[in-house]
């Protein structure tokens, strides 16, 4: 797989993972972050000899991907402090 096709992979999956924190469907985004993340570790770093064009298509698709960390995270942390609260309560009782 190519440099760019691995990238726009990576950049499918994040906004799959976006709409499903969007949906709060927890475990299938659990699931999905795995199979970013394997790909991510076997995506090689960006080879410099590649085309401009190729590196500027990456590096949308790098911003695009960041782009979507940031609405995963919107959706996810509102929801952890709600489930740490939610801990910490049943801990007291105890």
């Amino acid at each position: 797989m190519s440099q760019l096709a691995s990238y726009t992979k990576l950049l499918m999956l994040s906004k799959q993972m976006r709409e499903l924190a969007k949906q709060q469907q927890w475990e299938s985004l659990a699931t999905m972050e795995g199979e970013r993340a394997a790909l991510l570790a076997a995506t090689s770093t960006i080879n410099t000899a590649l085309a401009s064009a190729e590196i500027s298509a990456i590096g949308a698709c790098i911003r695009q991907i960041q782009e979507c960390d940031r609405a995963i995270l919107d959706y996810v942390t509102p929801w952890r402090e709600h489930a740490e609260k939610l801990l910490s309560r049943l801990e007291s009782k105890q």
